[in-house]
């Protein structure tokens, strides 16, 4: 069966947001990753900020114990509280950190800082609009944030507002014309908007600004990959893993590449390194189920589409791939079952419904003892 590689996964790293853009036809989907193991059980013990000292042993239901610091003013208490919310976010420990942050502006309401910080636990959170909300109130406190603007950038970008993010990421380099961050985030929203041209001008004032930056080159070789220039664009993807060899999100995208180039082994390779440092990254398994079954590695490549359906259970892609191995290894019953299951999870999937159809039309000239002569859509 001849396969067609129509959609392309490439994914962009924004600050403390991964998205998986997929250019297909022009659309654009956004899709949550998850970039770490489960969180921690909530607000678990942990060493007292400097300069405090703790009552006895937290209640195990609240987040914090008492921070007491001799003769403290509001705004050292503020500071305290502060440090304490980071803590907390840098362990995962999100409602916490919340917490912390909720406190300290109580007491230093004025503080745009504070504001932002707890904003990007919100947006850690997946909670955009009360992220907004906090970015605002930075604004609104110090309108020359720059780092508050990139912030709320980022998360219009999460809203896919592309618009307005673009709006702010402007804002934000006019402030620090030299925001390597905020260009490589204006080139994120801009190849959302499949303007890959100006995602690589962005790109190239990033790298110009921070020349280690591998999040740029992986970003800017998925624009050279929407453009077809896969040779350049596995130029770049070489420099983000280079510059970090664990960086899983370029050997991903790598993969991609030498898939649209036809050399199977490479991005086999590829994605077997992605499963290795992310092994609960699905797209990976879907990905390398493709490229097997290209290669003839059918039941390989069922168990590559199986595994990542249990890992992302309303994955349609997988499902319908999987359906089409399973069409073409004459188990018809359980093909049409997973097409069925890619519709039911995506209705208006054009390739599952011609994919199920045809099986439907197979199981019909079967039956008649004719030989089976309709094609299906290529996998994805």
């Amino acid at each position: 069966m001849a396969v067609a590689w129509d959609a392309t996964y490439l994914l962009c790293i924004q600050r403390r947001t991964l998205h998986c853009f997929c250019a297909v036809a022009g659309a654009l989907c956004v899709l949550s990753v998850l970039a770490a193991g489960p969180l921690r059980a909530p607000c678990q013990a942990e060493n007292p900020a400097a300069g405090s000292t703790t009552a006895a042993a937290p209640n195990p239901n609240e987040c914090s114990r008492q921070v007491v610091i001799a003769n403290a003013t509001p705004g050292g208490m503020a500071v305290a509280l502060n440090k304490r919310g980071l803590t907390y976010q840098a362990r995962g420990e999100l409602d916490c950190a919340i917490r912390e942050f909720d406190r300290a502006i109580e007491l230093n309401p004025k503080n745009a800082l504070l504001y932002d910080n707890r904003g990007l636990v919100y947006q850690d959170k997946g909670e955009i609009d009360r992220a907004i909300q906090d970015f605002d109130e930075a604004i609104s406190l110090n309108p020359d944030n720059a780092k508050a603007l990139n912030n709320r950038g980022n998360a219009y970008g999460a809203k896919l507002q592309f618009d307005r993010s673009i709006r702010d990421f402007d804002q934000a380099i006019r402030l620090n014309p030299e925001s390597a961050e905020a260009f490589n985030n204006r080139g994120i929203a801009y190849y959302a908007k499949n303007e890959f041209d100006r995602a690589i001008e962005d790109y190239n004032h990033a790298l110009g600004f921070k020349s280690d930056y591998a999040a740029a080159y992986n970003n800017r070789g998925n624009a050279y990959t929407s453009k077809g220039d896969l040779v350049r664009a596995i130029q770049d993807y070489d420099e983000a893993i280079r510059l970090n060899p664990k960086y899983a999100e370029a050997h991903f995208n790598r993969g991609i590449a030498h898939l649209h180039l036809g050399d199977l082994d490479r991005a086999i390779a590829e994605f077997d390194q992605v499963i290795r440092l992310k092994p609960d990254f699905p797209y990976a398994y879907n990905k390398r189920g493709s490229a097997l079954n290209a290669k003839g590695e059918q039941r390989r490549a069922i168990e590559d589409y199986t595994e990542a359906i249990r890992l992302h259970p309303e994955y349609a892609e997988a499902f319908d791939n999987r359906g089409i191995v399973y069409a073409d290894e004459g188990q018809l019953d359980r093909a049409i079952q997973d097409f069925d299951e890619a519709i039911r999870l995506r209705p208006d999937d054009a390739t599952a419904l011609r994919n199920r159809a045809a099986v439907y039309a197979r199981r019909g000239a079967h039956s008649q003892g004719a030989r089976n002569s309709i094609g299906m859509a290529g996998q994805q």
